[in-house]
């Protein structure tokens, strides 16, 4: 897979390959791993907050056909 980066971006990671001595290839991997796991656990939420609003709904109705 060639992803295509801004010149801006390119420099920015040309540096960070420099200061933390790891080649490119090694912080864009990281980089991508690091996203890709905050966006599992940002879905992981949604789902969870879905979850509880279910279940807040089903309490409401429950609570009402018990007055």
């Amino acid at each position: 897979m060639e992803v295509k980066i801004s010149r801006e971006i390119n420099e920015k990671l040309k540096d960070a390959s420099e200061k933390l001595g790891f080649n490119e290839n090694e912080i864009v991997e990281r980089a991508v791993l690091i996203y890709l796991d905050m966006i599992k656990k940002q879905i992981d939420l949604s789902k969870e907050f879905k979850d509880w609003d279910k279940l807040s709904d089903e309490a409401i109705v429950n609570f009402e056909n018990s007055l």
